[in-house]
Protein backbone atom coordinates (compact mmCIF):
# COMPACT_ATOMS: atom_id res chain seq x y z
CA UNK A 1 0.00 0.00 0.00
CA UNK A 2 2.75 2.45 0.81
CA UNK A 3 4.55 2.12 -1.94
CA UNK A 4 1.69 2.36 -4.28
CA UNK A 5 0.65 5.76 -2.82
CA UNK A 6 4.43 6.99 -3.14
CA UNK A 7 3.86 6.13 -7.21
CA UNK A 8 0.78 8.98 -7.33
CA UNK A 9 1.54 11.37 -9.25
CA UNK A 10 2.03 14.95 -7.60
CA UNK A 11 -0.13 16.48 -9.65
CA UNK A 12 -3.32 14.66 -8.64
CA UNK A 13 -2.68 16.43 -4.98
CA UNK A 14 -2.73 19.94 -6.67
CA UNK A 15 -4.95 19.34 -8.56
CA UNK A 16 -7.22 18.69 -5.61
CA UNK A 17 -6.22 21.89 -4.09
CA UNK A 18 -6.73 23.68 -7.19
CA UNK A 19 -10.04 22.70 -7.00
CA UNK A 20 -10.59 23.47 -3.23
CA UNK A 21 -9.25 26.74 -3.71
CA UNK A 22 -11.70 27.81 -6.89
CA UNK A 23 -14.36 26.67 -4.86
CA UNK A 24 -13.33 28.78 -1.55
CA UNK A 25 -14.44 32.00 -4.13
CA UNK A 26 -15.29 30.56 -7.13
CA UNK A 27 -11.69 31.54 -8.55
CA UNK A 28 -11.59 35.08 -7.89
CA UNK A 29 -8.24 35.36 -6.27
CA UNK A 30 -7.05 32.73 -8.75
CA UNK A 31 -4.55 34.05 -11.55
CA UNK A 32 -5.93 33.46 -15.10
CA UNK A 33 -3.48 30.34 -16.11
CA UNK A 34 -4.82 28.42 -13.04
CA UNK A 35 -8.30 28.92 -13.65
CA UNK A 36 -7.34 27.77 -17.62
CA UNK A 37 -5.75 24.54 -15.81
CA UNK A 38 -8.54 23.88 -13.55
CA UNK A 39 -10.55 23.52 -17.20
CA UNK A 40 -7.47 22.11 -19.07
CA UNK A 41 -7.21 18.80 -15.62
CA UNK A 42 -10.65 17.84 -16.97
CA UNK A 43 -9.94 17.37 -20.66
CA UNK A 44 -6.75 16.16 -19.48
CA UNK A 45 -6.51 13.44 -16.75
CA UNK A 46 -3.42 12.07 -16.73
CA UNK A 47 -0.77 14.75 -16.93
CA UNK A 48 0.52 18.41 -15.35
CA UNK A 49 -1.01 20.77 -16.96
CA UNK A 50 0.24 23.66 -15.63
CA UNK A 51 3.08 24.37 -17.98
CA UNK A 52 0.12 24.01 -20.68
CA UNK A 53 -2.22 26.51 -19.36
CA UNK A 54 0.96 28.90 -18.92
CA UNK A 55 1.80 28.34 -22.86
CA UNK A 56 -1.43 29.21 -23.91
CA UNK A 57 -2.04 32.27 -22.20
CA UNK A 58 1.40 33.40 -23.36
CA UNK A 59 0.53 32.34 -26.86
CA UNK A 60 -2.99 33.80 -27.12
CA UNK A 61 -2.76 36.92 -24.44
CA UNK A 62 -5.06 35.89 -22.15
CA UNK A 63 -7.94 33.72 -21.29
CA UNK A 64 -10.24 35.29 -23.40
CA UNK A 65 -8.45 35.36 -26.19
CA UNK A 66 -7.85 31.77 -25.84
CA UNK A 67 -11.19 30.52 -25.34
CA UNK A 68 -12.09 32.99 -28.29
CA UNK A 69 -9.61 31.72 -30.92
CA UNK A 70 -10.28 29.74 -33.96
CA UNK A 71 -10.41 25.80 -33.30
CA UNK A 72 -7.62 26.09 -36.32
CA UNK A 73 -5.71 28.28 -33.87
CA UNK A 74 -5.74 25.74 -31.30
CA UNK A 75 -4.86 22.95 -32.55
CA UNK A 76 -1.61 24.34 -34.73
CA UNK A 77 -0.74 27.09 -31.94
CA UNK A 78 -1.66 25.61 -29.21
CA UNK A 79 -1.04 22.13 -29.77
CA UNK A 80 -4.12 21.03 -28.76
CA UNK A 81 -6.34 18.01 -29.44
CA UNK A 82 -10.17 18.29 -30.46
CA UNK A 83 -10.89 16.99 -27.23
CA UNK A 84 -9.72 20.29 -25.49
CA UNK A 85 -10.87 22.34 -27.84
CA UNK A 86 -14.71 21.22 -27.56
CA UNK A 87 -14.16 21.93 -23.69
CA UNK A 88 -12.57 25.37 -24.04
CA UNK A 89 -15.46 25.86 -26.91
CA UNK A 90 -18.19 24.88 -24.99
CA UNK A 91 -17.48 26.65 -21.83
CA UNK A 92 -17.13 30.15 -23.88
CA UNK A 93 -20.57 29.46 -25.79
CA UNK A 94 -21.95 28.98 -21.94
CA UNK A 95 -20.78 32.14 -21.34
CA UNK A 96 -22.23 33.72 -24.34
CA UNK A 97 -26.35 31.75 -23.54
CA UNK A 98 -25.12 33.26 -19.92
CA UNK A 99 -25.26 36.67 -21.51
CA UNK A 100 -27.81 36.55 -23.70
CA UNK A 101 -30.39 35.31 -21.46
CA UNK A 102 -30.52 38.44 -19.79
CA UNK A 103 -32.55 40.16 -22.77
CA UNK A 104 -33.08 36.73 -24.91
CA UNK A 105 -37.12 35.66 -25.23
CA UNK A 106 -38.79 38.43 -24.62
CA UNK A 107 -37.31 38.45 -21.04
CA UNK A 108 -36.89 42.59 -20.98
CA UNK A 109 -36.95 45.37 -23.38
CA UNK A 110 -33.18 45.60 -24.45
CA UNK A 111 -32.76 49.28 -23.49
CA UNK A 112 -33.13 47.96 -19.87
CA UNK A 113 -30.00 46.05 -20.11
CA UNK A 114 -28.02 47.68 -22.64
CA UNK A 115 -24.86 47.44 -20.87
CA UNK A 116 -25.41 43.73 -21.38
CA UNK A 117 -26.41 43.64 -25.28
CA UNK A 118 -23.08 45.38 -25.64
CA UNK A 119 -21.29 42.40 -23.89
CA UNK A 120 -22.95 40.37 -25.96
CA UNK A 121 -21.97 42.03 -29.02
CA UNK A 122 -18.74 41.84 -28.10
CA UNK A 123 -17.96 38.01 -26.69
CA UNK A 124 -19.95 37.08 -30.25
CA UNK A 125 -18.00 39.49 -32.80
CA UNK A 126 -15.39 41.22 -30.25
CA UNK A 127 -12.71 38.35 -31.06
CA UNK A 128 -13.06 38.06 -34.46
CA UNK A 129 -9.64 38.26 -36.86
CA UNK A 130 -12.03 39.27 -39.57
CA UNK A 131 -14.68 41.96 -39.71
CA UNK A 132 -18.25 40.50 -39.63
CA UNK A 133 -21.69 42.92 -39.91
CA UNK A 134 -24.59 41.64 -37.90
CA UNK A 135 -27.81 43.31 -37.26
CA UNK A 136 -30.48 42.55 -34.49
CA UNK A 137 -33.95 42.19 -34.83
CA UNK A 138 -36.20 43.89 -32.24
CA UNK A 139 -40.30 44.30 -31.94
CA UNK A 140 -41.99 47.38 -30.81
CA UNK A 141 -41.07 47.31 -27.32
CA UNK A 142 -37.44 46.93 -28.34
CA UNK A 143 -37.40 42.92 -27.38
CA UNK A 144 -34.94 40.63 -28.95
CA UNK A 145 -36.01 38.89 -31.83
CA UNK A 146 -33.18 37.30 -32.86
CA UNK A 147 -29.86 38.36 -34.96
CA UNK A 148 -27.86 37.35 -38.81
CA UNK A 149 -24.62 37.94 -39.86
CA UNK A 150 -25.42 39.91 -43.19
CA UNK A 151 -22.07 40.43 -43.97
CA UNK A 152 -18.06 39.90 -43.54
CA UNK A 153 -15.22 42.12 -44.52
CA UNK A 154 -14.34 46.12 -44.00
CA UNK A 155 -17.67 48.26 -44.24
CA UNK A 156 -15.96 50.32 -47.32
CA UNK A 157 -15.86 46.65 -49.19
CA UNK A 158 -18.59 44.53 -47.50
CA UNK A 159 -22.08 44.90 -49.65
CA UNK A 160 -23.71 46.48 -46.49
CA UNK A 161 -27.07 44.39 -47.76
CA UNK A 162 -29.73 47.22 -47.31
CA UNK A 163 -32.21 45.32 -49.53
CA UNK A 164 -31.57 42.26 -47.44
CA UNK A 165 -31.43 43.75 -44.01
CA UNK A 166 -34.99 45.85 -44.64
CA UNK A 167 -35.85 42.06 -45.84
CA UNK A 168 -34.44 40.39 -42.90
CA UNK A 169 -36.45 43.09 -40.66
CA UNK A 170 -39.84 42.48 -42.59
CA UNK A 171 -39.69 38.82 -42.17
CA UNK A 172 -38.92 38.87 -38.57
CA UNK A 173 -42.15 41.70 -38.37
CA UNK A 174 -39.19 44.27 -36.14
CA UNK A 175 -39.54 47.84 -36.77
CA UNK A 176 -36.35 48.38 -34.94
CA UNK A 177 -32.49 47.28 -35.45
CA UNK A 178 -29.73 47.27 -34.07
CA UNK A 179 -26.45 47.00 -36.81
CA UNK A 180 -22.77 45.59 -35.10
CA UNK A 181 -19.74 44.91 -36.52
CA UNK A 182 -16.21 44.24 -35.37
CA UNK A 183 -12.75 46.26 -35.86
CA UNK A 184 -9.95 43.25 -35.46
CA UNK A 185 -7.51 45.94 -34.95
CA UNK A 186 -8.81 46.97 -31.57
CA UNK A 187 -9.70 50.30 -32.12
CA UNK A 188 -13.31 51.12 -32.05
CA UNK A 189 -13.01 54.68 -33.47
CA UNK A 190 -15.55 54.33 -36.67
CA UNK A 191 -14.14 55.17 -40.11
CA UNK A 192 -16.16 57.78 -42.89
CA UNK A 193 -17.15 54.20 -44.29
CA UNK A 194 -18.81 53.52 -41.06
CA UNK A 195 -20.47 56.34 -40.32
CA UNK A 196 -21.32 56.76 -44.53
CA UNK A 197 -23.06 53.33 -44.47
CA UNK A 198 -24.72 53.88 -41.51
CA UNK A 199 -26.38 56.98 -42.89
CA UNK A 200 -27.51 55.15 -46.21
CA UNK A 201 -28.58 52.29 -43.95
CA UNK A 202 -30.58 54.59 -42.02
CA UNK A 203 -32.16 56.23 -44.98
CA UNK A 204 -33.15 53.12 -47.04
CA UNK A 205 -34.64 50.94 -43.97
CA UNK A 206 -36.31 54.60 -43.19
CA UNK A 207 -38.45 53.73 -46.74
CA UNK A 208 -39.90 50.47 -45.07
CA UNK A 209 -40.21 52.25 -41.51
CA UNK A 210 -37.63 50.18 -39.58
CA UNK A 211 -35.64 52.22 -37.71
CA UNK A 212 -31.54 51.94 -37.01
CA UNK A 213 -31.89 52.05 -32.62
CA UNK A 214 -27.95 51.84 -32.47
CA UNK A 215 -24.66 50.95 -34.23
CA UNK A 216 -22.38 49.11 -32.08
CA UNK A 217 -18.56 48.39 -33.08
CA UNK A 218 -16.72 46.16 -31.24
CA UNK A 219 -13.00 45.14 -30.10
CA UNK A 220 -11.89 42.54 -27.51
CA UNK A 221 -11.74 45.25 -24.84
CA UNK A 222 -13.31 48.34 -26.76
CA UNK A 223 -16.80 49.10 -27.49
CA UNK A 224 -18.66 52.32 -29.75
CA UNK A 225 -21.74 53.09 -29.75
CA UNK A 226 -23.21 55.40 -32.68
CA UNK A 227 -26.70 56.35 -30.55
CA UNK A 228 -24.24 56.92 -27.16
CA UNK A 229 -21.88 59.35 -28.83
CA UNK A 230 -24.81 61.15 -30.78
CA UNK A 231 -24.44 59.94 -34.07
CA UNK A 232 -27.58 58.35 -34.16
CA UNK A 233 -30.55 60.12 -32.78
CA UNK A 234 -33.78 59.10 -31.09
CA UNK A 235 -36.05 60.29 -33.95
CA UNK A 236 -38.63 61.40 -31.02
CA UNK A 237 -35.49 63.62 -30.35
CA UNK A 238 -34.76 64.48 -33.67
CA UNK A 239 -38.24 65.30 -34.34
CA UNK A 240 -38.78 67.98 -31.76
CA UNK A 241 -35.56 69.31 -32.40
CA UNK A 242 -36.31 70.17 -36.12
CA UNK A 243 -40.21 71.19 -34.45
CA UNK A 244 -38.57 73.43 -32.27
CA UNK A 245 -35.87 75.23 -34.73
CA UNK A 246 -39.25 75.58 -37.16
CA UNK A 247 -40.73 77.50 -34.63
CA UNK A 248 -38.08 79.57 -33.63
CA UNK A 249 -37.09 80.22 -37.45
CA UNK A 250 -40.96 81.39 -37.53
CA UNK A 251 -40.66 83.80 -34.37
CA UNK A 252 -37.66 85.66 -36.02
CA UNK A 253 -39.47 85.90 -39.38
CA UNK A 254 -42.31 87.50 -37.41
CA UNK A 255 -40.09 89.63 -35.20
CA UNK A 256 -38.37 91.20 -38.23
CA UNK A 257 -41.78 91.66 -40.11
CA UNK A 258 -42.45 93.58 -37.38
CA UNK A 259 -39.99 95.54 -37.01
CA UNK A 260 -40.27 96.44 -41.07
CA UNK A 261 -44.07 97.56 -40.76
CA UNK A 262 -43.98 99.47 -37.26
CA UNK A 263 -42.32 102.81 -38.35
CA UNK A 264 -40.79 103.62 -35.02
CA UNK A 265 -38.23 100.88 -35.47
CA UNK A 266 -37.47 102.19 -39.05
Amino acid sequence: MTAQNNDTPDYLGHRARLRERFLVDDGLSMPEYELLELLLMYAIPRRDVKPLAKKLIKTFGDIGLVLNASKQDLIEKGELTPNVVALLKAVSACGMRATSSYFANGRRPIYDVWQTFIDFCRQKLGYKETEEFWVFFFNGRMEYLGGEQLGSGTLNKTFAPTQLIAKRALSYNAPFVVLAHNHPSGSCRPSDADILTTENIIESLDTVEVSVYDHIIVSPYEDFSFRATGIIEDKKIAVEKARRRKEKELKLMKTKKLLLENDEFI
